[in-house]
């Protein structure tokens, strides 16, 4: 076998094995639409909605924003609501979500139901959490964070992260580099091909 026909076979059994490797992907959440819901004790309000009255300035459910609880993802700080008493933030990533509460004041903390709907979600976990007790779950594309109450003392954060998996992937970049050089393997066999029908002598 000579030096081209080395090449040549060598060329072609990595882009073999490359189209071999699994597709990888990433979730990406940016540009997707979330409906979220910020409910306090069973008490069926939803504090996530602006028009309710608890939604500062500075998030996409805001008014001076996208104006509702349904927003499209940008990548941070999609929902918020403040009573006075505590802060509570929503913020996604193109891979998943924090929730934050803030106590202004020491005292009680009641029950917190978030409840996140997206057509993208598939799937969820939870990376980190400070509450304790908190619970997940998600039925359909629907993801359900409980967190029981408690009492804060002023000023103290607790946070909770998630990674959640969607049908809205991108492949990495990785995977284009195995797809070129597998086109590149197929271009090789064709014009191989090519030149053996036309009985071209191979080059010795």
């Amino acid at each position: 076998m000579n030096l081209k026909a080395k090449c040549a076979f060598s060329i072609g059994l990595l882009g073999l094995l490359c189209l071999m490797v699994p597709a990888s992907a990433r979730a990406d959440l940016v540009g997707t639409t979330v409906t979220g819901s910020l409910d306090f004790d069973a008490d069926n309000k939803n504090f996530y909605i602006p028009a309710n009255g608890f939604v500062p300035a500075g998030f996409q459910n805001s008014a001076g924003a996208q104006d509702s609880n349904t927003v499209i993802i940008v990548g941070g700080n999609e929902f918020g609501f403040s009573d006075g008493l505590n802060t509570d933030v929503t913020s996604f990533s193109s891979t998943g979500f924090t929730f934050t509460d803030t106590s202004i004041t020491a005292g009680p903390n009641l029950n917190v139901i978030l409840k996140l709907t997206d057509p993208a979600f598939t799937g969820l976990s939870l990376i980190s959490s400070t509450f304790p007790g908190l619970t997940l779950a998600i039925s359909g594309d629907q993801i359900t964070v409980d967190i029981p109450g408690l009492n804060a003392s002023a000023g103290e954060v607790f946070t909770a992260s998630f990674n959640v998996t969607s049908t809205s992937s991108v492949p990495e970049s990785s995977t284009h580099g195995f797809m070129l050089i597998g086109f590149g393997f197929l271009g090789l066999i064709m014009a191989m091909r090519k030149r053996l029908s036309l009985g071209i002598p191979r080059a010795s």
